[in-house]
């Protein structure tokens, strides 16, 4: 699990769904990104409709954040993921394979 200083709360969220960003769209998860100097915060949401069930939801947030700790290139930022249906099949090489494609998607 990430540490708090790398997680964003509920309001940071929210502004970040409420402002005009641009999603890239993945495989697993959509992502929407800020540029923040000096902070580097994650979150996830996985929604009830997508993922049904709080014991596979959970799976998916382990696996989503194991991935990010370990895959994820180091940039200054706020991302939020928004997870997808096929983000329940997905493997841990499959999740960090997917974090190092948004990296290179958000430096171009």
């Amino acid at each position: 699990m990430l540490s708090k200083k790398n997680r964003l709360n509920r309001k940071e969220i929210d502004e970040l769904k409420s402002q005009k960003n641009r999603i890239i769209q993945g495989k697993f998860f959509g992502l929407i990104c800020q540029k923040a100097a000096g902070k580097n915060a994650f979150a996830l949401i996985v929604s009830n409709k997508v993922v049904p069930g709080a014991v596979k939801r959970n799976k998916v947030r382990r696996l989503f954040f194991k991935a990010v700790e370990e895959s994820f290139p180091h940039k200054e930022g706020k991302f939020l993921f928004l997870a997808k249906k096929s983000c329940l099949v997905a493997s841990l090489p499959e999740l960090k394979e997917e974090m190092v494609n948004f990296g290179n998607s958000i430096t171009s």
